[in-house]
């Protein structure tokens, strides 16, 4: 919104008779024969002030809110439709004809024009003129570089496959997902696309194939170039904006991209977001020339309330900027259970409050109908999981929580129940579902603004009523207009207090982009509004990042800058202070002696002890990651022993199991002070790494039976991740290094040295699973097709049907 169009709006509501039956419209307040026709014709005014000057979206906006508004509340949709033709926001005008909103009122001309609406038919959905429009620019543009902006739910990966198909002259393709959860959701869009092309999903999937497409990660992505002489000629970049953040993961999408071009300087490279403001800022070299095909139109317009105190709700409308009181009585929970629709989302930040809320509210609700496909969830989480799980309970009452620390496969599973079961009304997560997860959500509530700007609140928002679950069978329209509702509080807000200023942030759509990453060529330190102290440590660790970066683009010949190297390429450029020249060069050393004379007693060591010897003993001064540095100590070293050699075979419920054990032990034994990490510490304790300002412990021994199992699992997952994204690193080192053999690298990585099973685990199976296939006897039944994709026969498909749950929702996901 331009500062003109702020004052104007401002000055605009200042007229009595505007303001009041704006007021009137927005609050739902009747309005009589008189009222309508003024506020509709207010509408055309700003229509036609837009029109006159394109810059002025917000008029259009505010125009399109009081049509629609005033369309959906008296059901009165001539006006809407009417609007709809003649700015083009085509999917409206044909839903209203589809269910016959106007009928009796349509002349021939309107018949005429609703012909014309198939010309704007894009698969099975309608395009509004300016989707359209950019679409076929984005199809059609051959620049190097191409950027497609458009708000969220507006046909960012059905064009990433339009765009694909008529590429497939390029051999190798690349499409670069920032979660695990979109590799499969792009997996699968691909699949149902039939393109004639190997598919892979995992780096160590490539077998010098001549051409495929890739569905990765950045990790996989850039370890697929660093191990073979093969590179991308195109990549699709998802979620573009993770490319101005500060975080390693969008460091590494800037080598990625950068990388790519050093192999293939003819590259193109697709950006896709909702959130970017100016495509300059992804650029990485001044030389760059980024096309911009970008969508304006929003069709959603929100109506966003606050409900700040038992006694004190408001309506804000963004155009004018005014709070309009709301008459409640009664609590947040109160407030939640009135305001909710049929599916609701509960976004808090963290997953210790995630669940604290998740238990509170239950005892809150009445009980839902118990049918027979939530016991059949009930059931699968006993076995899968455990019976004192705590969701197991809180979905008697429709209530389900995500965050990520839950293991992949129970969130995955959870979501989709979400999606699939009518029943399910209330999904408590935080920022897990903030990238691409597609949910059928029709009410949001806000419990925590932590760390939410206007660009990430607009995201979020823009989870709210996709525009798939609108356009359908039903007439939706009324879901044009999503119910936000942020929902003061001291608990779970107590961070920045009120949420009245980040409400404010929401006045505008346009949002400055924060440049944080500084390989960006726009990124400007002075920019970010650093406090003093805080901006000379951002410096140092700015400086540090821009110093790997350059060097990994150096010839280097030295063993010690190559093992250097080798360690920044592997992301673990943080695990030392490579300012202490001794490092590097004690390593070379050790892996020298080693190759040179293996003996008996490095043999003899398993994964866990050989990474201690290589990496970290003798240089525990030396090393930054505090959760490297507790291997310094042979009680956590062999607890991960146990987990290469148990855990990692265990079933997801024997490692809870044994973690509960380990707990119950540790209680028995007067140890009952645990580690946790930030995520769900409670209590303080001196130590040699952290002060006694931060809560990273628990005592267990205040924990019951239930808190102990559901702290087993969260364990679990912290420890998994730590395994995956960090000591498994250790373990790829070892083996580029030849320090162990493929024998010990796959039994530590994959749990086994079947090749069977591995290839399998690679396409995202479970080990699990792949066992379960095993004793069924169906692994046979799995075979490929000539693009070495994996298909399944006619045996397994009657087998398929066989099975149910978590099971046979993980089969459907990758089979």
């Amino acid at each position: 919104m331009l500062a003109i169009e702020k004052t104007n709006l401002t000055s605009i509501n200042k007229i009595e008779e505007f303001s009041t039956v704006y007021k009137k419209l927005a609050l739902e307040i009747e309005l009589n024969e008189e009222e309508k026709s003024y506020i509709l014709s207010c509408a055309i005014i700003f229509l036609k002030q837009y029109e006159e000057d394109k810059r002025f979206k917000s008029y259009l906006d505010i125009g399109y809110f009081i049509i629609l508004k005033y369309s959906i509340t008296y059901e009165d949709y001539l006006p809407l439709y009417d609007f709809a033709i003649n700015f083009g926001y085509y999917p409206i005008a044909r839903e209203i004809h589809k269910h016959n909103l106007i009928e009796g009122q349509l002349n021939l001309n309107d018949s005429l024009v609703e012909l014309k609406l198939d010309n704007f038919k894009n698969e099975n959905y309608i395009e509004t003129i300016h989707q359209n429009s950019v679409r076929k620019k984005v199809l059609e543009d051959n620049s190097k570089e191409v950027s497609y902006i458009a708000p969220t739910s507006l046909g960012k990966s059905s064009i990433i496959i339009e765009h694909l198909l008529q590429n497939l002259e390029l051999n190798n393709i690349g499409i670069i997902v920032p979660t695990k959860s979109l590799l499969t959701q792009t997996y699968n869009l691909i699949k149902k696309s039939k393109i004639n092309r190997r598919i892979l999903l995992h780096d160590e999937m490539f077998q010098n194939d001549v051409e495929f497409i890739a569905i990765f990660t950045q990790e996989r992505a850039l370890r697929l170039l660093d191990k073979n002489q093969v590179y991308f000629d195109i990549l699709y970049i998802d979620e573009a904006h993770s490319l101005l953040d500060k975080d390693s993961r969008s460091i590494l999408l800037t080598r990625l991209i950068r990388k790519n071009k050093l192999l293939n300087p003819s590259q193109k490279v697709i950006y896709l977001s909702p959130l970017i403001n100016d495509s300059n800022n992804l650029k990485l070299n001044e030389d760059q020339i980024i096309s911009e095909q970008r969508i304006m139109h929003n069709l959603k317009e929100p109506e966003i309330y606050e409900f700040r105190d038992e006694n004190d709700v408001a309506l804000y409308n963004r155009f004018v900027n005014e709070f309009y009181s709301i008459s409640f009585e009664g609590d947040m929970y109160n407030y939640i259970e009135k305001k909710k629709g049929n599916k609701n989302f509960i976004y808090i930040r963290s997953p210790k409050k995630v669940e604290h809320f998740a238990k509170i509210f239950y005892e809150k609700l009445p009980d839902i109908m118990q049918d027979d496909i939530i016991q059949l969830v009930k059931k699968e989480l006993e076995n899968f999981v455990h019976e004192d799980f705590y969701l197991v309970k809180l979905i008697d009452k429709g209530i389900i929580y995500l965050h990520g620390k839950m293991p992949d496969i129970i969130k995955e599973y959870l979501e989709y129940c979400f999606k699939e079961i009518g029943s399910l009304n209330y999904l408590i997560a935080n920022t897990v579902i903030l990238e691409g997860i597609n949910m059928p959500i029709d009410t949001l509530f806000i419990l925590n603004t932590h760390k939410l700007d206007g660009k990430t609140l607009t995201n979020l928002i823009g989870r709210v009523n996709r525009l798939n679950y609108i356009f359908n069978d039903e007439n939706n329209l009324y879901k044009l207009l999503p119910q936000i509702h942020f929902v003061n509080n001291d608990y779970y807000n107590r961070v920045n207090g009120k949420m009245k200023n980040k409400i404010n942030t929401l006045r505008s759509n346009f949002f400055n982009d924060k440049v944080e990453n500084p390989m960006l060529i726009t990124f400007d330190i002075d920019n970010l509004g650093l406090r003093k102290a805080d901006k000379e440590k951002q410096i140092l660790r700015f400086e540090k990042i821009k110093s790997n970066e350059l060097f990994l683009l150096e010839n280097v010949e030295n063993d010690n800058d190559k093992l250097k190297k080798y360690l920044i390429n592997a992301s673990l450029e943080n695990l030392y202070d490579f300012s202490q020249d001794e490092i590097l060069k004690k390593i070379v050393t050790r892996i020298n002696v080693l190759k040179n004379n293996m003996d008996r007693k490095w043999n003899s060591l398993d994964i866990v002890s050989k990474i201690y010897e290589l990496f970290i003993k003798d240089l525990e001064h030396t090393i930054l990651s505090y959760e490297f540095l507790r291997l310094k100590n042979e009680h956590a070293r062999n607890y991960y022993i146990i987990y290469y050699e148990k855990f990692k075979k265990n079933s997801l419920k024997q490692n809870i199991l044994l973690t509960y054990q380990y707990f119950k032990a540790r209680i028995r034994e007067g140890n009952s002070i645990f580690y946790i990490g930030h995520s769900y510490g409670e209590i303080v304790k001196d130590s040699d790494n952290y002060n006694k300002l931060n809560e990273v412990y628990v005592d267990l021994s205040n924990k019951t039976e239930a808190d102990i199992i559901n702290l087993a699992v969260v364990k679990l997952k912290m420890e998994e991740d730590f395994v995956s994204y960090h000591l498994n690193k250790l373990v790829i080192a070892l083996y580029d290094f030849e320090l162990i053999t493929k024998d010990e690298y796959e039994l530590a990585i994959y749990a086994t040295n079947d090749q069977d099973i591995i290839s399998l685990l690679k396409t995202g199976l479970s080990l699990n699973l792949i066992r379960k296939l095993q004793k069924d006897n169906q692994i046979k039944n799995i075979i490929s097709d000539e693009n070495n994709n994996l298909i399944t026969s006619v045996d397994f498909e009657l087998y398929r049907n066989s099975i149910v749950g978590i099971y046979r929702f993980e089969l459907d996901k990758y089979l």
